[in-house]
């Protein structure tokens, strides 16, 4: 379950893994240009793999 209210993603449950602060939207405000991940309010991924997505994309910067 994601947050409607959520300030990083705007309720889609995803944030860019380059701008994990910004919505992975086409739409205004949104970012593409890196990989999407679950954003700290998605819920309902498996936490396993939220972990193995974050420690990935911490690893190159």
């Amino acid at each position: 379950m994601t947050e409607k209210k959520c300030p990083f993603c705007d309720g889609l449950g995803w944030v860019c893994a380059n701008h994990p602060l910004r919505p992975w939207s086409e739409e205004p405000g949104g970012c593409r240009c890196g990989e999407g991940m679950p954003c700290t309010c998605n819920t309902s991924e498996d936490p396993e793999v939220r972990a193995v997505i974050v420690e990935a994309d911490t690893t190159w910067h």
